[in-house]
């Protein structure tokens, strides 16, 4: 299984790109990187994420949440395709910002 989470600048965006599969046994290491964030725009990048468990919503929505606390802004940065799907058919993106890339390009008008 390969996995690998890390934390990358990307203008003025901190974001934590995923490669490969997040599921039950990587879902650990997932959370760890996304709670080393402290910036004001955060994403994470599932753009090279091979599969995306819908157990790791909680994952996700737990980093949204602790961005919205400390006033930050927090994206999932997903192309088209199935791990898309997932956030589109259980409705977690509706409450948070799912983008298909724009980070290079300085968006900060994702905030919901």
């Amino acid at each position: 299984m390969l996995f690998d989470a890390r934390t990358v600048r990307s203008g003025e965006w901190e974001v934590v790109r995923v490669i490969g599969e997040v599921d039950l046994a990587t879902m650990p290491a997932l959370r760890t990187e996304l709670d080393r964030t402290d910036g004001t725009l955060v994403a994470l990048d599932l753009g090279d994420a091979d599969l995306f468990d819908p157990l790791a919503f909680g994952v996700v929505i737990a980093a949204a949440l602790r961005s919205s606390r400390r006033g930050a802004t927090f994206a999932v940065v997903c192309p088209p395709g199935r791990p898309r799907d997932l956030f589109t058919e259980s409705g977690v993106d509706r409450i948070v910002a799912v983008v298909d890339s724009g980070f290079d390009t300085g968006h900060t008008d994702l905030q919901r």
